[in-house]
């Protein structure tokens, strides 16, 4: 059990992580596409084609950076690479399950546009939101875990939720509360610490296609010197961190049993 594949992969979409030092010490294959057009949100059907194109050529394909939440829908174009039946886990404060009106991919739809293309995703587990609590979701292959008030669930619950021995996780750190990460969303309640306590138990006992982190916040050059904004990089390099280490470690587990 753990991932199944090898490898860190940074996206630049817009310089995001290159102010995160510690986290840019770690090996990694980084994916430009600073050039690229219609795909700030939502992304223009011949833009995800490039896109899609140049993601299956990159070689690390364990962990994936994304960058902005504003672009969490690439995860799409990676859950269109694994060929057996999965279940996508996602934790989020937003189901990104967008609405009928919606005509183009974008961060807010991207799991409803899975759900409808990729015939091997069996069902998505969805841990964290707190929107739903104002608007409730029902779809017979999605499984909630709102959060109100920082009330966890138990690791247990959240496992037998979770059908099939293969899984593919995508993070946006915006289920996170705002002491533990900033990002350019309205933000869940849940704490890092349990968010890897859940990571690492699914790491555990499900096979993992990859791991996906979003969430990022964007700044732009002449924010980076002030203090406030620093506090900022640091707290999500401080997450982005402990998030990769706890997928690693699992990664070394399963490695060094095989």
């Amino acid at each position: 059990m753990g991932l199944l594949r090898t490898g860190i992969s940074i996206v630049d979409f817009d310089e995001t992580y290159i102010v995160q030092k510690e986290l840019q010490k770690y090996p990694h294959e980084e994916i430009d596409f600073q050039q690229m057009r219609h795909v700030n949100l939502y992304c223009e059907n011949e833009s995800l084609e490039l896109l899609s194109r140049r993601l299956q050529k990159r070689s690390h394909k364990g962990i994936t950076f994304i960058g902005s939440g504003n672009y969490h829908y690439l995860t799409y174009l990676f859950l269109k690479e694994i060929e057996k039946p999965f279940t996508l886990v996602l934790f989020d404060n937003h189901p990104d399950l967008g609405t009928e009106c919606e005509t183009l991919l974008s961060c807010g739809s991207w799991v409803s546009y899975a759900l409808k293309d990729i015939p091997l995703v069996e069902q998505v587990v969805i841990i964290g939101p707190t929107s739903v609590l104002r608007d409730p979701i029902n779809h017979h292959q999605v499984t909630l875990f709102p959060y109100k008030n920082n009330h966890p669930y138990s690791i247990k619950s959240i496992l037998s939720a979770i059908h099939t021995p293969t899984v593919y996780i995508s993070i946006d750190k915006d289920v996170l509360n705002t002491n533990e990460a900033t990002t350019n969303w309205d933000q869940g309640v849940m704490t890092l610490a349990s968010l890897t306590d859940c990571l690492k138990a699914i790491l555990s006992c499900k096979q993992v296609e990859g791991v996906d982190i979003c969430g990022e916040a964007h700044l732009s050059p002449a924010d980076l010197l002030l203090p406030d904004y620093q506090a900022i990089i640091q707290k999500n390099q401080t997450a982005n961190l402990k998030i990769l280490q706890t997928c690693l470690q699992s990664g070394y587990r399963q490695t060094r049993g095989a």
